[in-house]
């Protein structure tokens, strides 16, 4: 009698690649900051990044002599970007979103290099999710492709220091990198510390060195955009007149979006520095040889976290220059530290359900960022509905010139010039790809009389602060001594 058996196969599924992991995480960080990023009104910034973008190549480099060299790498891609896409919202932000993709992707390959496959899909998770990334991702200027920059950079430092013996050419393009990274945002050089200590870490004099020497190499090809940097730094002498390092902002805002989100990562980051901490005095009452070439995840992310903020909170008690804004570059670190300590955590649940606890503190945020009016309370996409369903050929439209430049209602204009078409702008001086700086030239209301002839309806898009109830009447008064008289008036936000 013959016995037959039954054969029992088993198919394991093959582990997933960093580089698969990374972009998979790099495109769901690309989808879900685009979704939702048309419905923001264009504010300021923005409108900065467009009006400079849509200038013809000459006007742009004439400007950048001026005015905004320290964004210009960033105006001259827009330019090309705008050229072929156009300047609508969603448009302008696109860049912006891709960078984040990157950002995240990068990240992912950082963490893997560095510590394993499982820290580097926690802090991509993790980096996807921040509320500082879901807002660069959707903004229309070069903070997002600063951190993009960032990333990029430490990934290639990392590689170097674990192979000491990486050609002069890999350390040049290094050294490009550091250029790179100033001419994208000249604060993303105060990433150079967190390198530093990274570097003096390993112990190794003569990559100290190494490292030092290309270095050098790299800030001297940003001499050109660090000199224009400092002889233009009055533009940036607003930030005098309002203190913008507050302990929301800076504990907050600055990469965490909300005080719930912002207290469970601060949290999770005190506790991954304490076990890194814990580790190293382990190893030094231990004796334990620390693997070669092996550079601290924590002590790197430590550094590239707090460095830059407290460089640039101290310089701004002396000179004030903080903008939350400005360490974007540094939100990477943030998440790399929640991974790092995520994936230390047994069992698999445990980490599984705290990144999705992040993921669901950030929510609140990213959520309130995509609404009309979410950046700083910007309403020029509103104004311009208003004008475009109300507004006939042939009338005349002007703008409240006594409000800050960054908050002008005639910079709806500019970004929506789909609802002004037809109209004849009665204060116009001069165009702005005219003009040395961003914006255009107008003439000043009492020579309203010389450019309103001929015109039987003006639109006046009139300011009213956040929160006030008061409206200025900017120009009411002249065209009342020219015999116009309110007829309507349409109350934004």
């Amino acid at each position: 009698m013959e016995t037959r058996g039954r054969a029992v196969t088993v198919i394991n599924l093959p582990r997933p690649s960093a580089p698969v992991v990374a972009i998979a995480l790099g495109l769901v960080s690309t989808v879900v900051c685009v979704l939702g990023s048309w419905i923001p009104s264009l504010w300021g910034d923005e409108a900065t990044s467009v009006l400079s973008a849509e200038r013809p190549l000459p006007s742009l480099i004439w400007m950048l002599g001026r005015v905004d060299a320290v964004h210009g790498t960033y105006y001259l891609f827009m330019h090309f970007w705008v050229g072929a896409f156009g300047p609508s919202p969603l448009a302008m932000r696109v860049p912006s979103a891709i960078a984040a993709g990157l950002t995240v992707a990068v990240l992912v390959l950082l963490a893997t290099r560095l510590v394993s496959l499982r820290t580097g899909i926690f802090s991509g998770l993790v980096c996807l999710a921040l509320p500082r990334v879901t807002y660069m991702g959707e903004e229309a200027r070069g903070y997002a492709l600063s951190a993009a920059v960032a990333v990029w950079l430490t990934y290639g430092l990392i590689g170097l220091l674990q192979h000491p013996e990486s050609s002069r050419r890999r350390w040049l393009l290094y050294a490009v990198g550091v250029a790179a990274l100033a001419y994208i945002f000249l604060f993303g050089l105060l990433l150079l510390p967190a390198h530093a200590v990274t570097v003096l870490a390993m112990k190794n004099r003569a990559l100290a060195f190494r490292w030092a020497r290309w270095t050098a190499l790299g800030l001297v090809l940003a001499l050109p955009i660090i000199g224009f940097g400092f002889f233009q730094r009055s533009q940036i002498a607003f930030l005098t007149d309002r203190t913008a390092a507050t302990v929301s902002s800076v504990f907050v805002g600055q990469w965490f979006g909300n005080p719930v989100a912002a207290i469970l990562c601060w949290t999770l980051i005190t506790v991954a520095i304490g076990v890194a901490l814990v580790q190293w005095r382990r190893r030094r009452t231990r004796r334990v040889v620390a693997i070669a070439h092996r550079p601290s995840a924590a002590l790197l992310a430590t550094a590239w976290l707090l460095a830059p903020a407290v460089i640039l909170l101290t310089v701004n008690f002396v000179d004030p220059i903080y903008s939350s804004r400005y360490l974007t570059f540094a939100v990477p670190a943030a998440a790399l530290l929640i991974g790092y300590l995520l994936a230390r955590m047994r069992p698999i649940t445990v980490p599984v359900a705290l990144t999705i606890v992040v993921i669901a503190t950030s929510f609140s945020s990213y959520e309130s960022q995509r609404t009309p009016f979410a950046k700083n309370g910007s309403d020029w996409a509103a104004d311009a509905a208003v004008i475009h369903a109300n507004a006939k050929p042939g009338d005349g439209t002007m703008f409240d010139e006594t409000v800050n430049p960054s908050k002008r209602p005639r910079l709806g204009m500019r970004t929506y010039p789909y609802a002004y078409q037809g109209l004849s702008d009665i204060s116009l001086k001069t165009p702005w790809w005219k003009t040395d700086y961003w914006s255009d030239a107008t003439w000043p209301v009492s020579q309203l009389s010389k450019h309103a002839g001929g015109i039987a309806t003006i639109w006046l898009t009139e300011y009213r602060e956040a929160g006030s109830q008061h409206v200025d009447t900017y120009g009411q008064t002249e065209l009342a001594s020219l015999g116009f008289s309110v007829s309507k008036t349409f109350d934004e936000h």
